[in-house]
């Protein structure tokens, strides 16, 4: 819980955001390749649980499940201050709003997180991929996350995108309003299960599902679905989260009583 109010949260927010913007870029490659990598554990433990529990649940049943497990993904980015991409649509852009930090500064924040996310979620997806790893069933259902994604007309890619970039970005709000661990490990589980649940298109989440199902040979799409649908997720996120969550949040903290 948190007695925070909106421009307090927001205040603290600028500083967190200056000091993101500050950092060097070894570090924002660090943060991002981390971040990568424990975004796909969370979709292994989705794809195992998954496959696991479809001849007792059915696959929709056993999918609701493995999109509970899926939130360990943001249990361990939260708690281990590794980043997403998408995670910095609210702070570092309130940080530059506010005159402490530049365009630039934030583009180069946004293009090393976002590449070294990509190569954490390859290159682990093709070591969890490789024969023996894990269970037939649980590639297999690689192969259906990946093809639920690719298979999307480019009209509904782009508005689950829009979605799946305001929950990720409220995500960013309530962890920062959040007081006390057990609270962010909460948070980070119920946003996990409300993105994956739906399968929303989520730009590094949906780079990972498609990537991993292609590895695994299970995927009926292709690299140009995978390319096509990252260009539709990170234009629809960043609608989301930037359009909205952003300019909603402002408003609120600055409606608040001096």
């Amino acid at each position: 819980m948190s007695d925070r109010r909106p421009d307090e949260v927001w205040q603290s927010g600028i500083d967190e955001g200056e000091r993101r913007l500050d950092r060097t870029p070894s570090a924002l490659a660090a943060t991002g390749f981390a971040g990568g990598v424990e975004i796909l554990l969370g979709i292994v433990a989705m794809v195992v649980t998954t496959a696991a529990l479809t001849p007792v649940l059915g696959e929709p049943g056993a999918h609701a499940v493995g999109s509970i497990a899926f939130g360990i993904a943001f249990v361990l980015i939260t708690i281990g201050r590794a980043e997403l991409f998408t995670e910095n649509f609210l702070i570092p852009v309130s940080a530059v709003h506010a005159g402490r930090g530049s365009m630039t500064m934030l583009l180069r924040l946004w293009a090393i997180t976002l590449v070294l996310n990509l190569v954490g979620l390859a290159l682990f997806a093709a070591l969890f991929s490789y024969k023996g790893v894990l269970q037939p069933e649980s590639l297999q259902g690689a192969g259906t996350l990946a093809d639920t994604l690719s298979e999307r007309s480019s009209a509904a890619a782009f508005f689950s995108a829009i979605a799946a970039g305001t929950v990720m970005t409220l995500l960013t709000w309530v962890v920062a309003a959040a007081e006390g661990a057990s609270a962010k490990v909460l948070l980070a589980m119920l946003i996990g299960f409300l993105l994956a649940v739906p399968s929303l298109n989520h730009a590094v989440v949906s780079f990972g599902e498609i990537v991993f199902g292609l590895f695994a040979g299970t995927a009926a799409g292709d690299a140009g679905d995978l390319f096509r649908n990252l260009g539709i997720a990170t234009a629809g996120n960043l609608i989301g989260g930037v359009g909205l969550v952003f300019a909603t949040r402002l408003a609120q903290a600055r409606g608040e009583p001096a």
